[in-house]
């Protein structure tokens, strides 16, 4: 279908692209898209930059330094190891971010500014990625070098809300108990794998909540 708008996002951003006389977002896929694009220009996306890239790490990478929160230039990222996928070109001087949101087996993401914009539009982080991937492969350019981990199960809302519980317990705050694995949580879990040696890459899965579970 065509792309969503609250009532007052459309009155402020939709634009008539057809010129037909109607801001026509429900059956113009000219207008649609026109007023997407124009809404994402409006929030700071910057023409030509791109999303980011798939990234490929190093062996023994410190999961750790993909905190999701911590900018760095390309030329740093490169510097400890990290490199775009398919020897994609980034400009050294751009900024940012590394996450790995399936953990340190799934694929690893160098997330530029322009990424944070798809998220001002849908906050939902695998709606972005969804949108940057196939974006990517509307483009003409190949599939993932790292897969998904298959066969991971994803926690349920309470089970969620009981690892924020107990990692509170255990002393390290997730700020607040909401069900929600956001930047603060990830982080929480981070410090936590550090602390009993597994690599912190702020996973949350059913493996770890039953290791914490069992835990003294």
């Amino acid at each position: 279908g065509h792309t969503q708008f609250m009532p007052s996002v459309y009155q402020r951003y939709a634009v008539d692209f057809d010129g037909d006389g109607r801001r026509d977002i429900w059956t113009s896929v000219p207008d649609a898209l026109a007023s997407t694009a124009n809404y994402l220009r409006a929030h700071g996306w910057a023409p030509g930059a791109g999303w980011g890239a798939e990234a490929v790490l190093p062996e023994g990478f410190e999961a750790a330094l993909a905190d999701e929160t911590t900018a760095r230039s390309v030329a740093a990222w490169r510097a400890l190891g990290v490199k775009p996928a398919h020897g994609r070109s980034l400009p050294d001087d751009a900024t940012a971010t590394l996450i790995l949101p399936a953990g340190i087996r799934g694929p690893a993401f160098l997330l530029q500014p322009n990424f944070a914009v798809i998220l001002r539009y849908n906050t939902a982080l695998a709606y972005a990625l969804t949108v940057a991937l196939l974006s990517d492969r509307l483009r003409g350019d190949p599939g993932l070098v790292r897969d998904w981990p298959r066969g991971d199960r994803p926690l349920t809302g309470d089970e969620r809300r009981d690892l924020q519980n107990r990692l509170t317990e255990r002393g390290f705050a997730t700020g607040g108990v909401d069900g929600k694995i956001g930047p603060r949580t990830r982080a929480a879990l981070r410090a936590y794998q550090g602390s009993v040696g597994l690599p912190a890459d702020g996973y949350a899965d059913a493996t770890l909540l039953d290791r914490i579970r069992s835990a003294p």
